[in-house]
């Protein structure tokens, strides 16, 4: 009986999240919010994580100076009504310092963080559907970043969809090295 009612759990779980999805895939216009690093961690790295702090901002600035190439909405196949930084702004400079490097080379985020990082966000609440990259781990050592995109309802917080990505990192300087990983991982979200 127990095992019939798990299958039952995970069937009727299963049917909502294909509905979510396509909510994502009829809508016309998306709010972007950029990336969220409030609750990434670092490994393998030399820098320090206020060098960090400094590099995820001009990262997410990239979507407005360098809107071409970082181009969201050309990538998804959608209207980005706004690119809007201002959360993450707020979100990223607070990063507690001490806990952004780690030596867990696994580390992921689970569902209940990525809740818990669209709750957090200070958005004002409004119709439609938005989009952000919460970043997981930045891991020098293989040169490769992992985010989870996550599109959410504006009004609400609830998560619509939850897609992991993930992108090679190069360049020269810390920024043009990890802002390479989310270029590359825009390509995933064809």
């Amino acid at each position: 009986m127990k095992k019939l009612f798990l299958l039952l759990f995970l069937t009727s779980n299963l049917l909502c999240m294909g509905q979510n999805k396509d909510l994502v895939k009829e809508a016309k216009v998306i709010k972007f919010f950029g990336i969220d690093y409030s609750h990434a961690k670092v490994y393998g790295a030399a820098e320090t994580p206020e060098q960090f702090k400094v590099a995820f901002n001009k990262i997410n600035a990239l979507f407005i100076i360098e809107a071409k190439k970082y181009d969201v909405g050309k990538r998804i196949k959608k209207e980005i009504s706004e690119i809007s930084l201002d959360a993450v702004n707020q979100l990223n400079p607070k990063i507690n310092s001490s806990e952004l490097m780690t030596t867990n080379k696994q580390y992921a985020l689970d569902e209940q963080q990525i809740k818990q990082a669209i709750q957090s966000l200070p958005i004002e609440k409004e119709e439609g559907i938005g989009m952000i990259f919460v970043a997981e781990l930045l891991n020098k050592a293989d040169d490769r970043a992992t985010y989870q995109t996550v599109f959410f309802n504006l009004e609400s917080k609830e998560i619509i969809d939850v897609r992991p990505v993930n992108g090679k990192a190069r360049g020269f300087g810390l920024r043009n090295f990890w802002a390479y990983s989310i270029y590359k991982s825009l390509d995933m979200l064809k």
